[in-house]
């Protein structure tokens, strides 16, 4: 965790990452989360997250602005560019979904808690045309919350750390085997998932055991 800084200085470095993260992707390779919970555990105080929380707002009003301006003018290109690539075709179909679902305005603002998802969104929404003034009316809210809510949480866990120091080891450890379990079963389970899908979509084809495919049951009979 960071010793207690300037709330002034956290809150404008909050506001370049956030503005970055948006309108240039930076939030595939630096996660918008984590970056927001480590700048609050710099911060004790409701007014000092209040400071930090407002420069965030303003940061991801900028980011979405400029991720919305950047799908505009280049449209698909950015997705199918070499970064757009290496993002990765899953997470652009993820963010797809909720910058077009019908009524999406809740699910527009609720994207800012899905990680990487949220710096893809603004750049989709943009280049599918939807409109910037709908767009931006549910970014702010859900900027607004997603920032207050992970600085809150990382000024609760700084707080706790410098009060509590000689915890942070053990803690420390109980969460590294924590998240090393976590993406060990997470693999496992993509891992499942890929195998079981060819199986079903062979199963498909052929039929049931016994039965002609759709294929030779439609062939007729010589």
């Amino acid at each position: 965790m960071l010793g207690q800084l300037d709330p002034f200085l956290v809150g404008t470095a909050l506001l370049a990452l956030l503005a970055l993260d948006g309108s240039l992707l930076v939030g595939t390779v630096v996660p918008g989360d984590a970056a927001i919970f480590v700048a609050g555990s710099a911060l004790t105080g409701p007014a000092e997250i209040a400071v930090a929380a407002l420069a965030g707002v303003v940061g991801c009003f900028l980011g979405s602005t400029g991720g919305w301006l950047l799908g505009r003018r280049y449209g698909s290109r950015v997705r199918h560019s070499r970064a757009g690539r290496w993002i990765g075709e899953r997470r652009w179909n993820r963010a797809e979904r909720i910058a077009t679902s019908e009524g999406g305005g809740p699910a527009l603002a609720a994207s800012y808690f899905l990680p990487l998802v949220n710096g893809l969104t603004p750049v989709l929404a943009g280049s599918l045309g939807v409109p910037y003034g709908r767009f931006i009316r549910w970014a702010v809210p859900g900027s607004a919350l997603w920032v207050t809510t992970y600085l809150t949480l990382g000024s609760v866990a700084g707080t706790f750390a410098r009060e509590h120091q000689h915890l942070l080891v053990p803690i420390s450890a109980c969460a590294a085997v924590l998240a090393v379990g976590l993406f060990v079963i997470v693999r496992r389970s993509r891992a499942a998932r890929a195998a079981v899908s060819p199986a079903a979509e062979a199963a498909e084809v052929s039929g049931p055991a016994g039965s002609p495919g759709p294929e030779s049951a439609a062939r007729p009979s010589r």
